[in-house]
């Protein structure tokens, strides 16, 4: 016989199909679940348009090549974003990106994005009273009030998702877990497994020297400013607190929380830090390399959420790398 296990060659052939039946459904059936796994490409689409419309990306030009953009440009901007916030209220695929698009128009229409003079927080600033209060405010409270300002974004984004059912956890506003291994990834990867606090006290290191050296070099320093405001200090230590906390909540935790579990990891990772690197285009650092550094820092400690499931380690590293912008802004007279 030419059939060594003793079934007849019609059984043989027979059985051969149902076996390549077999793997040909399992293969189609993992294909359909490989696809359904894929995040739908409406909401990452809305995700990169709703970001990139709010951030200051379509002002760069006007400042640049003319005197300004024109008063009605932010407002522009502003219907766009409310636009896209009602398809997400219509549109079932678009509906799990509700959230997330709330907070980004709250985010612009207070006017906590950076690069764009307009919104509450630029109308409060253009006020007579703002104006006399930065005159004759005591040497460090106009900067804290500033800060406090700037705080009121945040203060309506926690608000709005407490209210409507989301718990913190699902917006990072826990420690987690600092002793979280790292996971590998094509820009950041380690020999051995380290926990994240290890990775981001390195990181910090390296970025506080990148930002003093960047501070250092468009600016200069004045020893003689620098010894006369040193009680400011304790001003810059608490306000390197606070804007580490608003940024990292405002612009990356409360966004992260809801855009990761509908466009993936690595598409929200992308998105958010795309945003928080263009918004540095006018910032602190500024221009191209303050857009690269600045996205590189907002895709390092958006994974770090990520992985550790809380806001702990970014805020750190995000605190320990503001410390040196706000001593030169503040103690050094830059601002």
């Amino acid at each position: 016989m030419t059939v060594s296990d003793g079934l007849d060659p019609e059984t043989s052939h027979m059985h051969s199909e149902g076996i390549s039946d077999k793997y040909s459904g399992a293969s189609q059936s993992g294909a359909m679940n490989e696809e359904q796994s894929r995040p739908s490409r409406l909401p990452l689409f809305l995700a990169w348009t709703m970001l990139l419309v709010a951030s200051p990306i379509a002002i760069i030009p006007w400042r640049i090549f003319t005197i300004g953009e024109p008063f009605w440009w932010p407002w522009m901007h502003g219907i766009i974003l409310l636009l896209l916030l009602l398809l997400t209220l219509v549109l079932q695929p678009l509906k799990p990106l509700r959230r997330f698009a709330f907070i980004i128009v709250v985010i612009f229409f207070m006017g906590y994005a950076a690069g764009w003079n307009w919104g509450l927080i630029g109308f409060v600033q253009s006020t007579d009273f703002w104006a006399a209060w930065k005159i004759q405010a005591p040497m460090g409270a106009f900067d804290i009030s500033l800060h406090l300002l700037r705080l009121t974004p945040a203060a309506i984004v926690l608000s709005f998702l407490l209210l409507t059912g989301r718990k913190r956890q699902r917006f990072f506003l826990v420690k987690g877990d600092p002793h979280a291994v790292l996971e590998r990834s094509s820009l950041v990867s380690t020999k051995k497994p380290e926990p994240w606090i290890r990775v981001a006290l390195i990181f910090s290191l390296v970025f506080v020297l990148v930002a003093a050296l960047f501070m250092v070099a468009v600016y200069g320093v004045s020893g003689e400013t620098f010894a006369s405001n040193w009680p400011l200090i304790p001003v810059v230590l608490l306000i390197a607190t606070m804007n580490g906390f608003n940024e990292e909540f405002t612009l990356r935790a409360a966004p992260l929380g809801e855009l990761e579990p509908v466009i993936g990891k690595s598409n929200s990772l992308k998105t958010t830090a795309a945003y928080f690197g263009l918004g540095h285009y006018f910032g602190f650092p500024s221009g191209v390399i303050g857009v690269i550094l600045s996205g590189f820092l907002g895709w390092f400690l958006g994974k770090s959420m990520l992985e550790t499931k809380g806001i702990f380690v970014a805020w750190l590293v995000h605190f320990l790398t503001d410390v040196p912008i706000f001593l030169f802004l503040i103690v050094g007279g830059v601002a």
